[in-house]
């Protein structure tokens, strides 16, 4: 592939990306992750090699984006602080253990487990109606706990901020709104998203026949390049957010997520 076409499709990775992550509180890595894995073959990289690095500089490129996205949120006032430290704490630990996993064992199963909690995730969203406001907010510390933990699991295991269930469940089960959830969600995946980078770097040190421009599992010019476009388009995506009527924020969510689940067993 030529270089011209190589940073085209990078960009455009990272644009939607960042759309994903500043509108809808996602991480964007459902989309970086595959678009990495492919170019990265495409340059001769073994896809055992490729998985775990695209998966890791997903992360990093998740970790920057959502930085910009999650200030903007803050500033909306959509970020609830309540349980963000808990979330935080226990996606980090999370994050760390899943991307452990990612580089030991086979993720096929643990795709289609994920692919079903998608499922599951839409038809919640569509059969419950989501709270218009913050009023029965479930503020436990334990219940964020937990939450924060799988969510730091699936972004190390497969390479998305963990804002595709986290998201679901805050306006499900924690009684968060539309926009608080998003908020919320976005500051997490700041804290899921380091984890699992400290991690892929270090478990890929001494590894063999990484592509130039690496520390341990984390390509640098495909990080440069995707979070340059991604960073920029989040800014404004986050901005939009709190101009867009909560239903067609959710319709989105349903949209994507049902996407993720099908594409998790192969059907898409």
């Amino acid at each position: 592939m030529d270089i011209i076409t190589y940073i085209i499709l990078l960009l455009a990775g990272g644009c939607i990306g960042g759309f994903l992550a500043g509108l809808l509180g996602v991480g964007g890595g459902v989309i970086l992750s595959p678009i990495q894995f492919e170019l990265l073959k495409l340059n001769g990289v073994d896809p055992q090699l490729a998985l775990p690095m695209a998966f890791a500089t997903s992360l990093a490129v998740i970790f920057i984006t959502m930085i910009s996205g999650t200030y903007e949120h803050y500033k909306n006032g959509n970020v609830e602080k309540t349980g963000l430290k808990y979330l935080m704490i226990f996606g980090v630990i999370g994050s760390i253990i899943g991307a452990f996993l990612s580089t030991h064992l086979n993720v096929g199963i643990l795709e289609i487990l994920f692919g079903i909690m998608c499922m599951g995730s839409v038809v919640s969203m569509i059969v419950i109606k989501n709270p218009e406001n913050d009023t029965n907010m479930n503020k436990s510390s334990s219940a964020h706990s937990i939450l924060g933990f799988i969510a730091g699991i699936l972004s190390g295991l497969l390479g998305v901020g963990g804002g595709i269930i986290m998201i679901p469940a805050l306006t499900i089960l924690l009684k968060y709104s539309t926009r608080k959830a998003i908020g919320t969600s976005s500051a997490t995946i700041i804290a899921t998203s380091i984890g699992g980078i400290l991690s892929y770097i270090a478990l890929g040190q001494g590894v063999t026949n990484l592509p130039p421009y690496s520390i341990g599992y984390v390509n640098i010019l495909q990080f440069v390049i995707i979070a340059f476009a991604s960073v920029i388009v989040a800014k404004y995506a986050a901005n939009l957010s709190k101009h867009v009527n909560p239903k067609i924020l959710k319709a989105f969510q349903i949209i994507l997520v049902a996407y993720i689940g099908l594409r998790m067993f192969g059907i898409v």
